[in-house]
């Protein structure tokens, strides 16, 4: 949904807001869509794309009233966009999961444009495609965009934690970081397991089904669930031989709960590829793209919650999990940082350095040596000077609100998802536990222990002991040493990527690809990959361009 704005006089509601001074601290909210139209002579016509705890009559009410605290605070994850008489305010969550964009480049009175998909942005704005190559590199690099862009360098993702407003062309914007929000309070393990089985039981409702797989973050909610007495629907992704899918089904058969088996075929991804790119906005690589199929294939009723467990790896060291390593990491933050991303933009490449020849000269240069250097000093920019707990606020501000936020997108699309590792009270203990409570994931091992000890009798990821989870890491878990459990991968993407069909999917676009990279380049790399090279991460990220530049000649004109 995308609106230009309009001139007319202000509600005195929102004069109130849009005067606010511009050093003060304000939020916003998104999710899935609800809409209720405007009606009377104060109407504000206010959309919620999300899930939050009031409907559009309690929302509109606090609006009048001035209460924009309270809609920054509410319960749930959402973005909250209230039209009215020439003003447009947007307001997003602290986590920021739920994307919305605007451009003041448009071709209207005021310019400015909003909305969920870019190319309804671009249509309504009148605006031509072009490429913001430093987005485009760090797709390609890491797999996520960072800060507040989009592929595009005059289209922008409204920031976590913002209330941004638009009147007569004029905008204004004020942004909290909702790190810097959550304060020190003394380490409180329990206390994060409270806040997780209270809203694991507000969100459930009558029916939930659960997204379990043979990891920690599944079988935390899991734990919950069961403490609880509520019993999911489970489901699991993959096939027969999977880890993930035995583990899971020896937990149904023990608690007696339904569990269903999702497949994903290769017809599967090819047939929803273009609602995919479209909905994710071209920043979902093809690798990922799984994450709308399976609770699509699932069939979950839309009177079900489904829960997921994003966000999860707020409570582990999801960039570093190295024990003692990290911890000496954070006594040499900036030489620590400095080495990790460039260890880890070096480690996969997606176009190795004599194919670099074949991408166009701005693409190239984003993913040659001096490209490198620049965003291994924007990533420990983000990082804030310091090394486990940066890369933790680096995965909160930068990984969830742009990769995650495309998961929860394509999960939307087809079930009420829920993550109760949304919760304020949960990310506010978690934030304070010391790292010997993320290390190795020692507090999902205590929270399961808490909640359904029974759960440790399954066997985890990579587990020292193959028949079940421990109750802490050992010592140098994360060694090959320690790691005896082997894991089967759900993901048959390498085998995939060997398929006629899918390269032909890639193939017959290579005259969309043109302002990246040249045919030749493009099959030197499939050629590579059916001789046995896995190239899958170059065939998945030019797949991905192939379909968003399809989806952009198909946009309707304006």
């Amino acid at each position: 949904m995308a609106h230009h704005a309009t001139s007319g006089a202000m509600p005195q509601w929102q004069r109130k807001f849009f005067d606010l001074n511009r050093s003060s601290q304000l939020m916003v909210f998104s999710g899935h869509h609800q809409s209720q139209p405007a009606t009377g002579s104060e109407a504000t016509q206010i959309t919620v794309h999300g899930y939050c705890e009031l409907d559009a009559a309690a929302l509109r009410s606090l609006a009048h009233q001035g209460d924009f605290e309270r809609l920054r605070n509410l319960r749930g994850e959402y973005t909250l966009v209230l039209e009215d008489q020439g003003l447009c305010t947007i307001i997003t969550s602290p986590v920021g999961a739920m994307h919305y964009f605007y451009t003041q480049a448009g071709n209207g009175r005021s310019g400015f444009v909003h909305g969920r998909r870019i190319v309804d942005i671009l249509s309504r704005a009148g605006l031509n495609w072009t490429w913001n190559w430093q987005a485009l590199g760090d797709l390609c690099q890491l797999e996520n965009l960072t800060d507040n862009g989009t592929l595009h360098p005059d289209i922008h993702r409204v920031p976590p934690g913002t209330v941004l407003q638009v009147a007569h062309g004029e905008l204004k914007r004020d942004t909290r970081s909702a790190i810097e929000s959550l304060g020190s309070e003394s380490p409180d393990p329990v206390g994060a397991i409270r806040a997780l089985n209270t809203e694991v039981a507000r969100l459930a409702g009558e029916q939930p089904y659960l997204s379990l797989s043979g990891g920690f973050d599944s079988r935390v909610i899991l734990s919950s669930m069961l403490k609880q007495g509520i019993k999911p629907h489970l489901i699991t992704m993959g096939t027969d031989e999977c880890s993930d899918v035995n583990v899971a089904r020896s937990i149904a058969r023990r608690f007696g709960l339904q569990h269903d088996l999702v497949r994903i075929e290769l017809d599967d991804f090819l047939t929803h590829a273009p609602e995919i790119s479209s909905l994710t906005n071209g920043t979902k690589t093809a690798w990922h793209w799984h994450t709308y199929l399976y609770p699509l294939k699932a069939k979950i009723p839309s009177t079900s919650s489904f829960f997921v467990g994003t966000l999860g790896e707020f409570a582990r060291s999801y960039y570093f999990d190295r024990g003692q390593l990290g911890r000496l990491g954070d006594r040499f933050p900036g030489l620590a940082l400095k080495r990790f991303w460039g260890l880890k933009l070096h480690r996969h490449p997606t176009f190795l350095p004599d194919e670099f020849s074949g991408l166009s000269p701005q693409f190239a240069a984003q993913l040659e040596e001096p490209g490198i250097v620049s965003r291994v000093s924007r990533l420990r920019h983000y990082c804030h000077d310091s090394f486990l707990p940066g890369l933790t606020r680096y995965y909160f501000e930068q990984r969830v609100p742009n990769f995650y936020a495309n998961g929860i997108a394509m999960y939307q699309a087809s079930s009420q998802w829920r993550s109760p590792f949304h919760n304020r009270e949960w990310l506010q203990a978690i934030w304070n536990l010391p790292a010997g409570w993320k290390l190795g994931s020692n507090w999902h091992r205590f929270a399961i222990e808490k909640n359904q000890p029974d759960l440790l009798d399954f066997s985890e990821e990579n587990g020292f002991q193959p028949q079940r989870m421990l109750r802490k890491a050992p010592p140098l878990y994360w060694t090959p040493l320690m790691r005896r459990t082997p894991y089967i991968s759900y993901d048959r993407s390498s085998g995939w990527y060997r398929e006629s069909a899918l390269q032909e999917s890639l193939t017959s676009r290579l005259e969309l690809l043109g302002d990246l990279v040249d045919p030749a380049t493009v099959n030197g790399i499939i050629n590579q990959h059916r001789a046995g090279s896995d190239r899958t991460r170059s065939l998945a990220f030019l797949l991905t361009m192939a379909h968003w530049k399809q989806v952009l000649a198909n946009r309707p004109k304006a």
